[in-house]
């Protein structure tokens, strides 16, 4: 008898065993940290969250993934709060790393606080110098802000730093004519022309300024340059005699 109560009792825990784990929620794959990029190259932005939830759940002190799933929730526009949270555990990881004070500064601009924005945006160059993208957002802010002189501070470290960059010689031009410096303004227009001499945009920016500073001559110039030349007319050729 006491046999037959011992297979039962052995019978019962295998039972229980399988029926827990049928009931258990299968454990989500954990793939590399390029493989979870590789699913947002292709477009799949929900599999690489997956993908990257997956990933911080088994190494939660590396903060690589949680950077890369605050900046996947940035761009997806939404879950503000999660992004924070990951980027609080990152930054308590590795506060030196520049990318997670960038990161700061996106979220506080998504909340519209540029004070905020612009406190992590210069912690992020204080750690790394050349941060273009950090400096970029910078210079924007501080003009937003009023500070043409800080401004103009993080565009001219720019300018320097990558000269053929167009859209920073234009944002310093806008700079410099608030701060009544039409003279460096046009310098830098001009510049923008050299590396682009035929791009729309530079030449209306450039038209634009000679307009409003009086020199409607040479806007109209500027105008008619962007103009595309008159296609020459092909000489009709005569039917061959041979």
């Amino acid at each position: 008898m006491r046999w037959v109560i011992l297979v039962a009792l052995v019978a019962g825990a295998a039972d229980a065993a399988e029926s827990s784990a049928l009931t258990r929620a299968p454990a989500r794959p954990v793939i590399s940290l390029p493989d979870a990029l590789s699913l947002e190259t292709e477009g799949d932005d929900a599999g690489a969250i997956a993908a990257l939830d997956a990933l911080i759940g088994a190494q939660p002190a590396w903060e690589l993934p949680r950077l890369e799933m605050a900046r996947l929730l940035l761009k997806t526009g939404g879950a503000l709060a999660r992004a924070e949270a990951h980027l609080d555990v990152a930054l308590q990881q590795a506060p030196h790393n520049p990318r997670a004070w960038y990161l700061r500064g996106l979220l506080w601009e998504e909340r519209d606080d540029r004070r905020q924005a612009v406190q992590a945006y210069e912690q992020a160059v204080k750690l790394r110098g050349s941060y273009e993208d950090a400096r970029l957002r910078l210079g924007m802010l501080w003009f937003d802000l009023g500070d043409t002189l800080k401004s103009e501070m993080h565009y001219r470290y720019l300018s320097r730093l990558k000269p053929e960059w167009v859209q920073v010689r234009l944002l310093l031009a806008e700079v410099l004519e608030k701060q009544e410096r039409p003279l460096d303004a046009e310098k830098e227009l001009l510049a923008a022309r050299d590396y682009q001499p035929s791009s729309p945009l530079v030449l209306r920016r450039l038209a634009d300024f000679y307009a409003r500073t009086g020199r409607p001559q040479l806007a109209e110039r500027v105008r008619k340059s962007m103009e595309a030349p008159p296609k020459k007319r092909m000489r009709e050729l005569k039917p061959s005699r041979r």
